[in-house]
């Protein structure tokens, strides 16, 4: 398995999930790690970014030291040990809010009454080095080289995507829930799409669909989410579309 798909796998892995543990170096206590759960999602490139509010402690230790880790594990197997986890080691600093609150909101439409205490800010985590453990004995460090995927112009703009699928596309989305999670929707909604997958379902709950390969391009995706929609038929036995 090649260093390219070990990334690729990690950061499948860590779309899956959307909340995840936050470790900064303690004020209070200095010397010692402090740990918080807070929700995030990946840039396309591979950064963290959360949200979070002035006055908690995270964000205080935050601004005394910004080098930080973020744990992303499946709280719901009974085997902590055997499940797969990521861990991403980088600085965080205050992000452009105009080039991730889009996509936030999108992912935890929550968060928007958060806007009104005003002391909420996003940070990015960049990551410098990641450790991924796919299970027993499959671990590996990644270095920042294979987990960053490098910037094209669709990935800073998705709406046109996300909306081209929300608004003609909504028979393809409900195979694709039915076959990948076994849901069956009956307006879903198409949430983000990375390189790796997209995140799909409605305004109650979302789920990670993965490609089968990295997707370079917009042309890439949209090849992808056809694949998803024709595998999708066949499993189902419905015809293909003419």
């Amino acid at each position: 398995m090649s260093m390219q798909d070990i990334a690729f796998s990690a950061k499948q892995l860590s779309r899956t999930h959307h909340s995840g543990v936050l470790g900064t170096h303690s004020t209070s206590m200095p010397g010692y790690p402090f740990g918080s759960v807070v929700p995030f999602y990946l840039t396309p490139a591979g950064d963290a970014i959360i949200y979070i509010s002035d006055i908690a402690l995270h964000t205080r230790n935050i601004k005394a030291n910004d080098k930080v880790s973020l744990t992303i594990f499946d709280a719901a197997e009974d085997d902590s040990q055997a499940n797969g986890r990521v861990t991403i080691m980088g600085n965080a600093e205050l992000a452009n809010k105009e080039d991730v609150k889009a996509q936030y909101l999108r992912l935890f439409p929550q968060a928007k009454g958060y806007e009104k205490t005003h002391d909420f800010n996003f940070y990015v985590i960049r990551a410098e080095r990641v450790r991924f453990i796919g299970g027993f004995g499959k671990i590996h460090w990644i270095d920042k080289a294979y987990w960053q995927v490098e910037e094209q112009e669709w990935h800073g703009s998705p709406e046109g995507m996300i909306t081209h699928m929300n608004e003609d596309h909504v028979d393809a989305m409900q195979l694709i829930l039915q076959h990948k999670v076994g849901v069956n929707i009956e307006h879903p909604v198409m949430h983000s799409a990375f390189p790796e997958g997209m995140h799909c379902g409605s305004e109650k709950a979302t789920w990670f669909i993965p490609f089968e390969t990295l997707c370079a391009t917009s042309t890439d995706v949209r090849k992808a989410l056809v694949k998803l929609t024709n595998d999708a038929r066949t499993a189902l036995n419905i015809p293909k579309a003419s």
